[in-house]
């Protein structure tokens, strides 16, 4: 069975390169180094491997889950892997695990698991820090520094390999193991 791994973002060139695209951005590497085309569909763009779908959600991030649930293919029927953005995670770091426990802070994924219904749903969290201060919607927001974009090509592909392993049913070896850069 083929998983259903899904970026969080928002559409527009606005959001692009944006730390809450963070998602967007790991789905779109990972379709460049598999050589994937995403089709667009009314709610989502899609991209289709042997072993996996690659799925950005086109309503904005709060609506994900209503998104997912107009998809082409049966997104709920399917194991889900779904990458976001995470401000209590240090820069850099990398954060998986199997299962949602409670309901989830973030909106994006908070609407995928009310939407779906479902606890099972993996996630993979790659940290962007949160300064002293500064609002977290002003935050998230905002565009990468200089210095993290140089940084972000090695955090893709640690997450590229991150996912390689769960679509090939090997999740299992993840726990336990340092997924920091």
């Amino acid at each position: 069975m083929k998983t259903a791994v899904v970026g969080l973002g928002n559409v527009g060139f606005e959001y692009a390169f944006t730390r809450h695209n963070v998602g967007f951005m790991v789905v779109d590497y990972i379709a460049g180094k598999e050589n994937l085309k995403f089709e667009d569909y009314p709610t989502v763009f899609l991209a289709e491997s042997k072993s996996f779908y690659l799925i950005k959600p086109k309503l904005y991030m709060n609506n994900s889950g209503k998104a997912l649930l107009s998809a082409p293919i049966p997104v709920n029927k399917l194991p889900i892997l779904v990458i976001y953005d995470d401000a209590d995670i240090t820069f850099g770091k990398i954060k998986f695990k199997i299962g949602i426990n409670s309901v989830p802070g973030h909106k994006g994924l908070r609407d995928i698991y009310e939407k779906l219904g479902r606890r099972d749903i993996m996630r993979l969290r790659v940290g962007i820090s949160r300064p002293q201060g500064v609002d977290l919607a002003d935050w998230v927001l905002s565009e990468f520094s200089e210095e993290e974009k140089e940084k972000l090509p090695e955090i893709f592909e640690k997450c590229y390999q991150i996912v390689k392993l769960v679509v090939s049913g090997k999740a299992e070896v993840l726990y336990g193991r340092g997924l920091g850069l």
